[in-house]
């Protein structure tokens, strides 16, 4: 795809001081050194999303809700099981079995409305792609027949759990197994339960919650005994290794329709003046600075000294169920959507974007982004670096599924995407 560039705009420069000697690092010791401010370097903001991304097995995310900008957004979870031990007590006799989903105190979207999950046995081998990672992309196969259904309302910060009744032909089966000795390791155990799969109903408008990975498979049962009955209880836990979350989107008839690949970006010229991000499901923020090297045009040597982002949530796209964050994470991208690297400051510390203004009444957000480090590589002789780009994520972009709309470029001058930076131009005679 082609793209016309306009035409660089002229640099509006302003000289906030010429105090003399000023020290800026060594090479700006005894100089005479004159400092611009700069603010309408042109910065363009795009929206693009990744075929896949990995996913982290720190939650378990389930649920589905339905956003008039985004979409219909789903979470399944898989994991695979680990047994404590493979010694059952003789006398011991089976009563019942659940899952037990301990709530994290994440959720996203109202939880006003009943849910809804199935659980289902998982009959392939829950293991991460060839690379070592899972991926929002990434299934396995498993048994169409539920062996647990659980209607509930969401209390992710009034209970510290969820109690999903499971079948107990299935329970009974698997206790009988480790009882006789049929399983007696963790090879044999997972040779006959690969795991499980709890999947949402995806046709209410629900919310997606956050379970913990120390989560567990719980059976019940009584030792008899001359004293009376002894209840004891057999937990599985979830194996934090071997978990993934499939998490998947619809963008049918929303501003977003268009991105059915990576390669696809939308300027934010094209969606109201818009840019978006959502977690989980690989939507970002590209941010381009076409004309930085206009400040080789400024008569006399010079340097960066600081430059910052600025960028806004658009009003009323935060809400108290549909929340955001208090910081943004930071990369390089190049041309072809790729992520290079994180974005770094000089001391090799990761640049986060932070809330430098928040004023609820006005529902105003804003973040800045402290760039210097990646203006200094766009600037640099020694390699080609116009084509780099910086990527922006939310906070938790691999375990959640938040989502973002940022003002771009041509909006007010309160909200707009803007950069500011000082420039420092310096003289030794």
């Amino acid at each position: 795809m082609k793209y016309l560039l306009c035409i660089p705009i002229l640099l509006t420069i302003i000289a906030c001081s010429n105090d003399g000697t000023s020290e800026i690092g060594n090479d700006w010791i005894d100089s005479e050194t004159t400092f611009l401010s700069i603010d309408t370097l042109t910065v363009r903001a795009a929206t693009l999303k990744f075929d896949s991304m990995v996913v982290s097995g720190e939650r378990l995310l389930i649920g589905s809700y339905a956003d008039p900008v985004f979409g219909r957004t789903n979470s399944e979870s898989y994991f695979q099981l680990e047994s404590p031990g493979y010694d059952i007590d003789n006398e011991a006799i089976f009563d019942s079995i659940a899952l037990i989903l301990k709530y994290d105190n994440y959720y996203y979207n109202d939880t006003i409305s009943r849910q809804k999950f199935d659980v289902f046995e998982v009959v392939d081998n829950i293991k991460p792609s060839s690379d070592d990672y899972f991926y929002n992309t990434t299934t396995f196969n498993y048994n169409t027949s539920r062996i647990g259904t659980k209607i509930f309302d969401a209390r992710p910060k009034g209970a510290d759990s969820l109690h999903i009744s499971i079948d107990a032909a299935f329970g009974n089966e698997l206790f009988s197994k480790i009882q006789d000795n049929d399983i007696t390791n963790i090879d044999e155990f997972l040779n006959e339960y690969r795991g499980l799969l709890v999947q949402p109903d995806t046709i209410n408008n629900t919310a997606v919650l956050g379970f913990s990975n120390d989560s567990y498979l719980r059976i019940y049962y009584t030792i008899e005994d001359e004293e009376g009955n002894l209840e004891e209880t057999w937990d599985f836990p979830i194996s934090s290794t071997n978990s993934s979350n499939h998490i998947s989107s619809s963008h049918e008839g929303t501003v977003l329709e268009s991105l059915t690949d990576q390669e696809m970006i939308l300027p934010s010229s094209e969606t109201s003046n818009t840019a978006f991000m959502q977690s989980g499901v690989g939507v970002l923020t590209r941010i381009e600075f076409p004309y930085v090297k206009s400040l080789y045009t400024i008569t006399g040597t010079g340097s960066i000294v600081e430059a910052s982002l600025n960028i806004s949530i658009k009003k009323n796209a935060s809400t108290i169920n549909l929340h955001t964050k208090d910081s943004l994470a930071l990369y390089i991208m190049d041309a072809n959507s790729d992520v290079v690297s994180d974005l770094l400051d000089y001391s090799g510390s990761a640049v986060y974007g932070t809330i430098t203004e928040e004023n609820s009444e006005f529902n105003i957000t804003r973040y800045s982004i402290p760039i210097k480090t990646f203006l200094d590589t766009k600037l640099s002789e020694t390699t080609n670096n116009d084509n780099l780009y910086l990527a922006i994520y939310a906070q938790d972009y691999y375990n959640s599924v938040d989502r973002y709309i940022l003002y771009g470029e041509n909006n007010s001058d309160q909200n707009k995407l803007k950069l500011e930076l000082t420039y420092a131009i310096y003289n030794d005679n």
